[in-house]
């Protein structure tokens, strides 16, 4: 899978899977976490731990978007954007 694939495959879960201020499903707002998407496709393909990006995700909703953290769900988006990546490398 090239980079541009595997952006988009993390924005898209970062909207529909992820989704900390409850856009999800709006069309207009389809690009609104496009900024994070970046810095973790250069930890997938550094092979990350889980915890690091986790981490990362955890620090944006706490520190940039000044919401309540869930690290549960950013735990588990982690994992699985992680396992994806590696299934289509």
């Amino acid at each position: 899978m090239n980079d541009d694939t595997s952006l988009r495959m993390i924005q898209v879960a970062l909207h529909w899977a992820w989704d900390p201020i409850g856009v999800r499903g709006i069309e207009a707002a389809a690009d609104e976490y496009d900024i994070y998407a970046p810095r973790v496709l250069e930890m997938l393909k550094a092979d990350a731990p889980v915890e690091q990006i986790a981490d990362y995700l955890t620090s944006v909703v706490r520190d940039r978007m000044e919401l309540p953290v869930r690290p549960d769900r950013d735990r588990d988006l982690s994992s699985m954007l992680q396992q994806m990546f590696v299934i289509t490398r």
